[in-house]
């Protein structure tokens, strides 16, 4: 049964990186986007009224696409809640930078630590 838990906790893992990852590139993109809308605008000596329309949707996008963001990060933070719910504590799963403060904790019922499980400081997207 732990296996089990272990198992899909390590499938909602990987599948939560996916996503915080896609959000971040859809950032960037649109990010690029924007800058690019401008700098066109002045290489080709257009009035700052072309193009504003495009430029002022392009930013609730931008905008929109921080919020998702958000809730992904807000989604992270329930899901660490509930992998202590169903007995899992706090582990990490899949690659990618940790925290530095990341520190090594005894969430086994034998008293040996396990490699796999940490404690992190969980930051607020501000």
């Amino acid at each position: 049964m732990l296996n089990e838990r272990l198992s899909a906790a390590q499938k909602i893992a990987a599948e939560l990186h996916r996503a915080e990852d896609a959000i971040d590139e859809t950032m960037i993109r649109i990010a690029q986007l924007a800058a690019t809308l401008p700098a066109a605008r002045r290489e080709t000596n257009m009035s700052a009224i072309v193009g504003q329309e495009a430029v002022a949707k392009i930013a609730n996008a931008l905008a929109a696409a921080g919020e998702v963001r958000q809730l992904l990060i807000d989604a992270h933070q329930a899901l660490t809640v509930t992998q202590k719910q169903v007995g899992l504590g706090t582990r990490m799963f899949g690659a990618g930078v940790k925290p530095a403060s990341a520190t090594l904790v005894d969430e086994g019922a034998d008293g040996a630590a396990d490699a796999d499980v940490v404690a992190l400081p969980l930051a607020r997207a501000s």
